[in-house]
């Protein structure tokens, strides 16, 4: 067999009938057509087993069965192979049900002729591929999230339009101490009333934060929380922040999420004498924020919008492509966005590649995940001491973050500059800026850039203006060490 032939499995009892569809495929001119014949059901699922065939061109009505049972029984046997079901104008809505049961087509016998059923049987071929990759992916995706989800120590609860609790993962009903069907099909507005505030230390600033987020449909509108003992249930700190849905079902809903910080609590509670700890404890917190605000939701509407594209590929293809292309768009976000978390994961890899490829993989992940425009121009650097090189890094990250909650920026431009063995890196974006005059020491993390210049004998400038944007500009020398 070559890429120019299609292997077919005929099943069909009426001599009359398999003699024409045999000449109408002989006088296809598109390919080559290699038609094997059986004339009952049993011997067909017997020709399945033993030999492969890219299609079935399937008669309902056998001399061993009549029927969508012809159907079920092969598909009990054989579901890799896609179908074409071969009907008369007698049993034209037969053939109709047969699609809907996962037949591939259905071709009428008498109103058939070669580029017909030439078509037919390559578009069938074509759609049980597609079908079957969706599937997969659907699988996939859904496993994924389920395993995210569920294996996560952040609490989720996804809210439909209507505030009616759609999903619930392990770690709300441990946070909670209420199982999930108390919690699934019911209006979450109802529930902080009647049975969630009162977990909660602060019963009405909890019911009232919320409620009001609603009211006003605001997100990332950030709660911290403390959960009180009761039973199973143990005192704990809880995060509380939610995200739009903005695709599939469940578009204009919310994701929410509990994040435990009882830890981070105690270690702010505590005099600080190990600034280390804290700083790692804070790096995996922030860690934790990146994979729930981004990838999570980006395999979420991943998985929707592939279940969205299987109900529409039979009635509406042009939509259905239009979403697998949304599907790839949304993927190549999750996977570049999951690559730099792994690789944050290990500290240590972040000295093991150039600074330049750094910044320039976080840009792209930045990018992946915003409308904002960025752009790079990146010197080759030699290689840096540790310290050196992840302080960089982490200011460049820092003031990404800092431009994508506040700034409201369109482009952003990296500049790394290696000239008289000095460093400049600058990060210019055309935001909103601030008056440098009001601002506080300890907003918008620039006391935290300042802490990690000073650490390495770097100067660290601030430039902005309201309405004119920011420029940050890091000023680190080799003679400074």
């Amino acid at each position: 067999m070559n890429e120019n032939s299609i292997s077919v499995l005929l099943i069909e009892d009426n001599p009359g009938d398999a003699r024409l569809i045999r000449e109408q495929l002989r006088d296809a001119t598109e390919v080559v057509f290699m038609v094997s014949l059986a004339d009952n059901l049993q011997d067909g699922i017997n020709a399945l087993v033993e030999d492969f065939f890219q299609v079935v061109l399937l008669d309902l009505s056998l001399p061993d069965s009549f029927g969508l049972d012809t159907l079920q029984k092969i598909r009990s046997v054989i579901n890799d192979v896609p179908i074409v079901v071969l009907t008369g104008f007698d049993d034209q809505t037969l053939g109709i049900q047969a699609v809907q049961m996962g037949a591939q087509d259905y071709l009428l016998k008498n109103d058939s002729h070669p580029k017909l059923l030439s078509r037919t049987i390559r578009y069938a071929i074509e759609r049980h591929r597609i079908d079957l990759q969706l599937r997969q992916s659907q699988e996939e995706y859904r496993s994924l999230i389920n395993d995210v989800f569920d294996t996560t120590t952040v609490g989720v609860l996804i809210l439909d339009r209507d505030f009616k609790v759609v999903w619930v993962n392990v770690a709300i009903e441990v946070y909670f101490g209420i199982v999930r069907e108390e919690l699934l099909g019911h209006d979450k507005r109802l529930l902080i009333e009647n049975k969630l505030k009162c977990i909660f230390e602060d019963m009405e600033g909890y019911a009232s934060s919320l409620l009001s987020a609603y009211r006003d449909n605001a997100f990332d509108r950030r709660l911290v929380c403390k959960v009180t003992p009761e039973g199973d249930r143990q005192e704990r700190w809880l995060e509380h922040w939610s995200q739009p849905i903005r695709a599939g079902i469940y578009a204009g809903g919310r994701i929410e999420h509990y994040t435990d910080i009882t830890q981070r609590i105690l270690i702010e509670a505590s005099e600080r004498k190990n600034a280390e700890k804290l700083a790692a404890a804070e790096e995996r917190q922030r860690l934790a924020r990146e994979l729930h605000d981004s990838v999570s939701q980006t395999l979420f509407s991943s998985t929707v919008m592939a279940e969205s594209a299987l109900r529409q590929w039979e009635a509406n293809p042009k939509k259905a492509y239009g979403l697998l292309e949304q599907l790839q768009q949304l993927t190549t976000s999750a996977l570049a966005e999951m690559r730099l978390l792994l690789l944050e994961l290990r500290p240590a890899s972040l000295t093991q590649v150039g600074l330049a490829t750094l910044i320039e993989q976080l840009a792209k992940t930045f990018q992946s995940r915003t409308a904002i425009e960025i752009s790079t121009a990146l010197d080759d650097i030699p290689t840096l001491l540790p310290d050196v090189q992840v302080t960089l890094y982490r200011t460049v990250q820092e003031a990404l973050n800092n431009i994508m909650k506040h700034a409201q920026a369109n482009r952003v431009i990296i500049r790394l500059e290696w000239t008289n063995r000095k460093i400049v890196l600058t990060i210019t974006d055309d935001g909103k800026g601030f008056d440098m005059s009001t601002r506080k020491p300890s907003s918008l993390g620039m006391n935290i850039m300042q802490e990690r210049a000073e650490s390495i004998n770097a100067a660290l400038n601030v430039e902005s203006a309201l309405g004119e944007g920011t420029r940050i500009q890091v000023v680190w020398s080799e003679d400074s060490q």
